[in-house]
């Protein structure tokens, strides 16, 4: 990129029209005795003489002139917004706290149904030969197992089932 520039080229460049550079020359923009603008003291200058909530266009990228406005922090928030609606509307999205008292039901059904699996395993348990270690292990994994298919069979309430 040239040193300088002219008054089109400097507006091309921060993306303004000529007649606003016009503008920026009577309000202070430095420009060259040959009518260029030199292009890093005019960026220079832009950043410090012109309020962010008027400059349409990055001077450079080192320069912070994309400092969000209220305006486009609240068209960023809406658009974001706009995706979450469309996204729940989809079924892509599920509601937080829907699914927290789903599992904690769930949670609240399965603590409840080993509980209740204690009191039907202990009589079968007790019929059993005493000290017959072997004939012990095979009925708890019989009924661990049966218990584990029972919970696995059990709907998860207060969800869609597709």
């Amino acid at each position: 990129m040239p040193e300088t520039v002219s008054k089109r080229a400097f507006a091309d460049l921060i993306g303004v029209t000529q007649g606003r550079v016009s503008q920026m020359i009577k309000a202070g923009l430095p420009v060259e005795p040959n009518a260029r603008i030199h292009v890093a003291k005019g960026r220079a200058w832009v950043r410090d003489n012109i309020d962010t909530n008027r400059r349409r266009a990055s001077l450079g990228e080192d320069d912070d002139l994309r400092a969000p406005t209220p305006r486009s922090t609240r068209d960023a928030a809406e658009a974001e917004i706009a995706l979450l609606k469309a996204g729940r509307l989809a079924g892509n999205l599920i509601d937080r706290k829907a699914t927290l008292r789903t599992i904690e039901t769930r949670a609240r059904q399965e603590r409840d149904a080993w509980i209740g699996w204690v009191n039907r395993a202990a009589p079968e348990l007790a019929r059993l030969p005493a000290g017959d270690l072997a004939a012990m292990v095979a009925a708890l994994d019989r009924l661990v197992r049966d218990q584990l298919a029972a919970l696995a069979a059990m709907p998860l309430d207060g969800l869609d089932h597709d």
